[in-house]
C-alpha cells in the first residue's frame, strides 16, 4: 500500500477514494480479477464508485507499473506487482479458460541463463502455458 502511495504521489497523482480500494483489495488477492470481479467485491464491501472508476483506476496503477494486467480470451485480468520483483506465471485451462497461478524455479532459472546466452540481463518476463488436465479429454469439433 505504501509503495503504491508513493509511486502515485511521484506521479502527481493523489490517492483518491476508488483507487485506494482497488489497491487495498488487489493487494488481498492471490492472482488475477476482472474488472467487473473487482467492482463487485467493492460494492460487497460497501465502498463507493462505479466500475467505470475501476477501469480508470486499473489504467492507471497498469500505466504506473503498480498493477499488471494479463489479457486472455477477449478478458483482461489483473494482478498488484509485487515492488520486490516476486511473481509468478499463469496457466490458462482449457476448455474452461480459468487461470491457474503457478511458480517454477526451475523455469526462472532457465530464462536467466537464456538471457545470459543472448548477451543480455532479463528485467521482466511473461510466462503464460495453455493446456487441459491429462485427465480431461480433449474437446471434439
Amino acid at each position: 500500500m505504501q509503495h503504491s502511495s508513493d509511486v502515485l504521489r511521484a506521479a502527481g497523482l493523489r490517492a483518491s477514494a476508488g483507487r485506494t480500494a482497488v489497491v487495498e483489495l488487489l493487494g488481498r488477492q492471490s492472482c488475477l480479477l476482472t474488472a467487473q470481479e473487482i467492482a463487485d467485491q467493492l460494492r460487497e464491501q460497501g465502498s463507493a464508485g462505479s466500475t467505470a472508476t475501476v477501469y480508470r483506476a486499473l489504467e492507471t496503477l497498469h500505466e504506473l507499473g503498480l498493477v499488471r494486467r494479463f489479457d486472455s480470451d477477449g478478458l483482461a485480468r489483473y494482478e498488484p506487482v509485487d515492488p520486490s520483483g516476486e511473481h509468478h506465471h499463469h496457466i490458462v485451462l482449457d476448455p474452461s479458460g480459468d487461470v491457474v497461478p503457478f511458480d517454477d524455479a526451475e523455469l526462472e532459472r532457465a530464462i536467466v541463463g537464456i538471457g545470459q546466452r543472448l548477451g543480455l540481463v532479463v528485467t521482466s518476463h511473461e510466462v503464460i502455458l495453455r493446456g487441459r488436465l491429462i485427465d480431461e479429454p480433449p474437446e471434439s469439433d
